[in-house]
């Protein structure tokens, strides 16, 4: 057996994406996502570009095959709208021929063919219950235990369309006319769960400028408050979907929102009371 530590930040990355089934297409920025999250020196703070990422794509195949070649991982042609377990596996010709073609490597709506990677039964029982970290619960509130902005902001999270602010997100509006000393402490009240979450290492925030694309730029905890004073980033008074400010669970985060139990507590009212 295998350590999960003693695999390199690219092979974590790729047995990451195959034990969720994921798609081979946005597998290089999470490589990036990952580097990020594990604080690895030189991590870049924003999303890659499409040129950045094909510089990645031979040091993510050359590591793919070899996992393949060991019997970990496989990747499959989608048949189907999601990956399946029943999808073909790609034989070693295949494999290498379409880890070979960059285009492969992006996501793309009009891709003729999708690809998933897949963990082979060695692979999960070796590292199911290390990929992502199990937050031991003692200690954190159950989850009516939490503020209602709290709940809020992990429910967030939580979710793929989840947005901080802006016509669709959870923040209120910043107000008018607030300057010095009530701008301040306004925005320490509303971003203080944030501000805590971040702080633990659980959410990463991302401003996306436009709607159309997925580039982002990483805010850190340092930086929130002046960020969120920005009426224009925030896009308080847009009224595009997309564009503000959102959170999502770093991967110790995800470890925790499982593993307290909030998930499930979430999942089991999917409302507000």
């Amino acid at each position: 057996m295998q350590l999960w530590d003693t695999l390199s930040p690219a092979e974590q990355t790729l047995v990451r994406q195959a034990l969720w089934r994921s798609g081979l297409a946005g597998t290089v920025e999470q490589y990036n996502t990952g580097l990020r999250w594990a604080g690895a020196p030189g991590a870049v703070q924003r999303s890659l570009g499409e040129a950045e990422q094909r510089v990645l794509v031979p040091e993510l195949a050359a590591v793919l095959v070899d996992l393949a070649e060991r019997g970990l991982v496989v990747v499959r042609m989608r048949t189907g709208m999601s990956a399946a377990a029943t999808d073909p596996v790609l034989t070693e010709a295949e494999l290498l021929e379409v880890l070979a073609e960059p285009a492969n490597w992006f996501r793309r709506a009009d891709a003729a063919m999708r690809f998933d990677l897949d963990a082979t039964g060695i692979a999960r029982e070796w590292w199911q219950d290390s990929a992502v970290p199990e937050e031991v619960p003692d200690g954190l509130p159950r989850w009516d235990g939490l503020t209602r902005e709290q709940q809020e902001v992990l429910v967030c999270a939580s979710e793929a369309s989840g947005l901080l602010t802006g016509p669709f997100g959870v923040l209120a509006d910043l107000p008018d006319g607030l300057t010095g000393a009530e701008l301040t402490d306004w925005l320490d009240e509303q971003l203080a769960p944030l501000v805590e979450f971040v702080g633990r290492g659980w959410l990463e925030v991302r401003h996306f400028a436009t709607s159309s694309g997925s580039a982002y730029t990483v805010v850190p905890q340092a930086q929130l408050r002046t960020a969120f004073a920005d009426r224009e980033l925030r896009h308080d008074d847009g009224d595009e979907w997309g564009v503000g400010f959102t959170c999502v669970f770093t991967y110790a985060g995800l470890g925790v929102w499982r593993g307290s139990g909030w998930g499930a507590a979430w999942g089991s009212t999917l409302r507000f009371d």
